[in-house]
């Protein structure tokens, strides 16, 4: 049994919901980032 047998990626990964919850998680924080980014940075645009 090594670890690239596709029976346990199958097993560990039960139709992608793992990776659509952090895919989802991520752009929550990338949408949170912008926000912040913009924030900080209209100080400096705007003098």
């Amino acid at each position: 049994m090594n670890g690239t047998d596709p029976k346990t990626v199958y097993r560990y990964d039960t139709g992608g919901s793992g990776f659509k919850k952090a895919a989802f998680f991520l752009l929550i924080l990338a949408g949170l980032m912008a926000v912040f980014a913009i924030y900080w940075l209209t100080p400096f645009l705007g003098a």
